[in-house]
């Protein structure tokens, strides 16, 4: 008897501590009947095709504006109108990211990407001057050294013969942020089957999947399974050498306060990973706050800002570069006149250059390298005529705003020419590539410089020539990408022959 009041206790006791939980859910499930949305069913059918993009275009024209997807026990509730992504993104306390992003948090940790509240904050503006344009422009010359030898590495396939450019942009991106970032040569370019290369693609591939993925969502189940012993394998290479160029900076940088404490000249001397010319990476910005005892960061905090600036500074570069590839190669007049600007302005890349702009956010109205932001809602809040009860995600799904009809007639017709002529008459939300208020992107003149820089030289160098039967198959992993590759031909210009 005594045994059977106990099990009846432990379960009046479990079924007290999951209450709250159990009536939160009843509420999202009695709100999630207000909005229209699909099955679960529906969204495990189309994640398997890999339709996912073109699914959740289907369901904007099926139910309108605003819809909700139930990811699990998950409710998600989808924006996709200026106005309500201005109420959204310009709110200054929808700041935490939703469940989708704890995925990210055993390689990124508590970085900027991933992190909310006060801590964000904080290391929001501890950072926030590390990109400020006049350093970013310290990394324009690194960005072109290792373009050029993209350029080098295109000259095999300079016969007009197609092939997939991608891979070779990814690991110019790769190169370009690991000298940024971290201050280092890594020779991706030249050494693709790199243990941390293949560690930085292995990693990426793994967390789309299980972004998707019901049962992958639960970590004990995950980390037993043959996905996430690669994932952890994959992890131990890129913290370690994360953690191994850490120390290799710190020891450089403090040899260089004693040298000039002690009156000694810097020597301009090249190592095989460490850049010649005394240029700041971003990681020696933070250890020199570090050091300075400012911040009060410590090494793992370091290392998770420098692993979210690797994630983030090299995949969505890639993927922006290779679809603007892509459409140049498909439409020759608005590619000559970008080759022009280039030709004028080469060397002044860091000045405006309004043509290649306009492509670039052209590029990124259709293929937004992220195609939704989602944040967790801690209070009920008011969208335009929904109210979004607490406990409930939202996401702002950029990949319908940027094909909304009243912001961008013809939507899906590649036009620079809406940015270049008419830029503003869009609604201030319209375009949101790279988000925009409190969380708005912090590298964005980052990437737009890195963009300009790398687009330009590729064009002064190459005519990109279309592959007739070949149209690239957005898929939304973390980054957008290509399923089927980018695929295009290139002749060299008769200016630079090679």
């Amino acid at each position: 008897m005594n045994t059977l009041a106990l099990f009846a206790f432990a379960l009046w006791a479990l079924f007290l501590r999951y209450l709250p939980h159990i009536l939160k859910f009843v509420q999202l499930q009695r709100f999630s009947r207000t909005l229209p949305g699909p099955s679960v069913g529906e969204l495990i059918a189309n994640v398997k095709k890999g339709e996912v993009l073109n699914w959740l275009k289907e369901l904007r024209a099926r139910h309108g504006p605003v819809f909700r997807i139930w990811f699990g026990k998950d409710l998600m509730v989808f924006f996709t109108t200026p106005e309500d992504i201005k109420q959204l993104l310009g709110n200054n306390t929808l700041l935490s990211k939703s469940r989708n992003y704890q995925l990210l948090e055993p390689w990124l940790g508590k970085g900027l990407l991933t992190n909310g509240g006060e801590s964000w904050h904080r290391r929001r503006k501890l950072l926030t001057p590390g990109f400020h344009f006049r350093i970013l422009s310290e990394f324009k010359e690194p960005m072109e050294e290792n373009c050029r030898i993209l350029v080098s590495r295109l000259r095999e396939h300079a016969d007009g013969e197609p092939f997939d450019i991608y891979p070779y942009i990814t690991l110019f991106a790769l190169d370009a942020i690991c000298e940024t970032a971290m201050g280092i040569k890594k020779h991706a370019q030249m050494q693709s089957d790199s243990e941390y290369v293949r560690a930085v693609q292995t990693i990426c591939r793994i967390l789309h999947r299980q972004s998707f993925s019901f049962w992958q969502r639960f970590n004990l189940l995950f980390n037993l399974s043959a996905a996430g012993r690669q994932r952890n394998a994959a992890l131990r290479v890129l913290h370690e050498e994360t953690h191994r160029v850490i120390n290799m900076r710190r020891k450089l940088l403090q040899q260089q306060q004693l040298d000039k404490q002690n009156g000694k000249e810097e020597k301009e001397e090249e190592h095989n990973d460490i850049g010649g010319k005394r240029r700041l990476a971003f990681l020696d910005m933070l250890l020199l706050s570090q050091m300075e005892g400012g911040g009060d960061l410590s090494d793992v905090d370091i290392r998770e800002e420098v692993d979210t600036f690797m994630f983030e500074g090299h995949d969505t570069t890639s993927s922006a570069i290779a679809f603007a590839i892509s459409l140049l190669s498909k439409h020759a007049d608005v590619q000559q006149r970008v080759y022009e600007e280039a030709l004028e302005l080469e060397g002044r890349e860091k000045e405006s250059m309004p043509y290649l702009e306009a492509v670039i956010k052209e590029t990124l109205r259709l293929y937004p390298s992220v195609p939704f932001f989602s944040r967790n809602v801690h209070e009920d809040l008011q969208v335009g005529q929904v109210t979004v009860p607490k406990g409930a995600s939202i996401s702002c799904l950029v990949y319908m705003l940027h094909r909304d009809p009243d912001s961008f007639p013809e939507p899906e017709r590649f036009d620079p020419d809406r940015f270049y002529l008419n830029e503003h008459q869009l609604h201030p939300f319209a375009f949101a590539a790279f988000s925009a208020g409190p969380r708005n992107c912090i590298g964005q003149k980052f990437a737009m410089l890195e963009l300009k820089c790398s687009l330009a030289m590729l064009l002064r160098h190459y005519q990109f020539l279309p592959v007739d039967e070949h149209q690239p198959q957005p898929l939304a992993e973390l980054v957008m990408k290509s399923g089927n590759g980018i695929r295009v031909r290139i002749r060299p210009r008769p200016s630079n022959p090679l």
